[in-house]
């Protein structure tokens, strides 16, 4: 055992012990919330209060033999004070209490209470000497000794051969076969060599009484108590002490003791016994938290792939509707041509770039109201499909009928509509965004200002020709002419390349903007496919709900199983050899 007043003897028993306690503690709650039987959890906190049974240390030996010294230098503390007791012939029964008090029990005996932390595990037994009892203080003493666990003899190293330690023990050996220790005393008095031969004498008496030889330590109690309580890690004090030996010897009688090992055993049975009710009591619980964590948690990855296959079917939705908006853009071209005659640029119709945008407009709006219904359709028909597939998986698994609304089946009427009034908005954006009547209208106006400027142009040098004619200035006359078919010309050579750049302009803007009005309808039936299937999602959180709260609820609950079937496991390992040993034993 280190060197520790922290440590006990038998620090594996007692870790054993606590384990099982605390595991005990949590399954007899556990039990009664969960409507265990009573009868079975009674039973577990007895064999639980059994197990609390302190060990049981008698310690004799004559007047000045180092009893106390010896205990306090086992425990670490100096709880043993040769003041505690009124008188040294009295028996001293140390038990644990909150506070320092002690309790004359008897004319013989005097409890002594301490708040010493070992005394929860440990009872001690301290006798008056052997060479100052009474017969009736004898008497009590061997009331104690057939519940002992351990008898430690005390004998000084200074006066080992006292007559009345010898008959004492006679009688006890013969009458109980008690587990008897043998420990030289105040070993410091003496050298090594008159410690040796103690020992001998020691050992050879006993086998000469009692035909056996017991466990025998020689120690030094007042260094060990010095070691451990100093303050300082003394280990070669500790060591000089020698009362390593003895503390082994005790944890291992400690942790050997075969009733208290029974009672562990015992206890871990009844403990699985209870954890398995406890188990199948919260069987129902166990199975609705395991669907949420097992078909709830995937709803969410499963509708997003199926959004993805259903987005990747409606592909040829976005193939219609760029159809449908090129087509549009075809139709409004014989307006655009009939703008480029001569009559139209010479007087030139107001809305004719308005009338443009508005055909474009109108008959891609048409088609796509057209196409959305069949491109919505065929996602709620996969919605649908995802309904009825979750709920035959719901059925199929945890025996729940999925049900909403009076047919038992979801209304996407709604889900819908917001799909088709998304896409539609969209692209009715998207095409005002286009601005050709403005952009046409500035190039139908400048085209028709340029013509007409030529045309003047021509009619004064025409009439300059006249005049100039008319005054019969030849040749000038014939340039005026001239400069008239010239602006003719221009005029007519100007025409064409704005009807050129107008044309071109129309076909680029319908060309860029195809790209965008595309873009903006896939995203909108995009956005709207991911509402639909949100719409879908959503459907199942009241069950979420209900599942959230039995979680809330029995989550705690099925830790505290994992808790204990983890430590129960634990206990087996260590508990299951022990059992097959003493049923071998038996």
């Amino acid at each position: 055992m280190p060197n520790s007043p922290t440590e006990l003897p038998g620090k594996n028993y007692f870790q054993t012990r606590e384990k099982l306690s605390e595991t005990i503690s949590l399954l007899n709650e556990l039990g009664s919330d969960c409507g265990v039987d009573p009868a079975r959890l009674s039973l577990l906190q007895n064999l639980m209060a059994n197990l609390e049974d302190p060990f049981l240390f008698v310690v004799a030996g004559e007047v000045n033999a180092g009893k106390s010294t010896l205990l306090n230098a086992l425990f670490g503390e100096d709880f043993c004070k040769s003041d505690v007791i009124p008188t040294t012939e009295r028996i001293a029964f140390f038990k644990h209490g909150a506070e320092s008090h002690e309790f004359d029990f008897s004319d013989e005996i005097i409890e002594v209470f301490r708040p010493n932390a070992f005394l929860k595990d440990f009872n001690i037994v301290d006798t008056p000497g052997t060479n100052s009892i009474e017969s009736k203080h004898q008497q009590i003493t061997e009331q104690f000794l057939p519940m002992a666990d351990l008898v430690l003899f005390v004998f000084s190293v200074t006066n080992p051969w006292g007559a009345t330690t010898w008959d004492f023990l006679d009688r006890i050996h013969h009458q109980w076969k008690k587990k008897i220790v043998f420990v030289l005393q105040q070993c410091d008095l003496r050298t090594e060599e008159e410690v040796s031969a103690i020992l001998e004498h020691l050992q050879t008496t006993a086998h000469h009484r009692f035909g056996q030889h017991f466990p025998t330590f020689a120690i030094s109690a007042k260094q060990a108590f010095l070691a451990k309580t100093s303050g300082l890690k003394n280990e070669e004090l500790s060591e000089t002490s020698q009362i390593g030996g003895l503390e082994r010897y005790i944890s291992g009688v400690v942790e050997s003791s075969e009733p208290r090992l029974i009672k562990l055993i015992h206890a871990w049975r009844a403990s699985c016994y209870v954890l398995n009710d406890i188990k199948e009591k919260l069987g129902a619980a166990s199975e609705i938290i395991r669907a949420d964590s097992e078909l709830l948690s995937e709803l969410e990855p499963a509708s997003a792939a199926q959004q993805m296959r259903t987005l990747k079917k409606c592909e040829p939705l976005f193939e219609a509707f760029d159809q449908s908006f090129m087509a549009a853009g075809l139709q409004a071209e014989p307006l655009l041509e009939s703008e480029f005659s001569v009559m139209s640029a010479l007087i030139p119709q107001r809305q004719r770039s308005e009338e443009i945008e508005g055909l474009i407009f109108a008959t891609t709006m048409k088609a796509v109201r057209r196409s959305i219904g069949s491109g919505a359709g065929a996602v709620e028909e996969d919605v649908q499909h995802f309904w009825e597939r979750v709920g035959d998986e719901m059925q199929a698994a945890f025996n729940l009928e999925l049900s909403v609304g009076e047919e038992g089946s979801p209304d996407w009427t709604e889900s819908r509509s917001k799909l088709e009034e998304k896409v539609e908005a969209a692209t009715s954006k998207a095409l005002r965004d286009l601005q050709l009547k403005d952009q046409l209208g500035l190039l139908f106006s400048r085209r028709s200002k340029l013509i007409w400027g030529f045309i003047f142009s021509a009619i004064i040098a025409s009439l300059g020709g006249v005049i100039l004619m008319m005054l019969d200035l030849a040749p000038w006359n014939a340039v005026s002419f001239g400069v008239a078919a010239l602006c003719l010309a221009l005029g007519a050579v100007v025409g064409a390349r704005s009807v050129k750049t107008t044309r071109e302009f129309y076909t680029t803007t319908i060309e860029t903007h195809r790209k965008k009005v595309a873009e903006a309808q896939r995203a909108a039936f995009s956005e709207g496919t991911a509402a639909f299937y949100h719409d879908f999602v959503a459907l199942f959180e009241p069950l979420r709900n209900v599942c959230r709260e039995h979680r809330e609820k029995y989550e705690p609950q099925l830790k505290v199983i994992t808790v204990a079937e983890k430590t129960l496991a634990e206990l087996e390992h260590i508990l299951a050899p022990v059992e097959k040993a003493l049923n071998s034993r038996k």
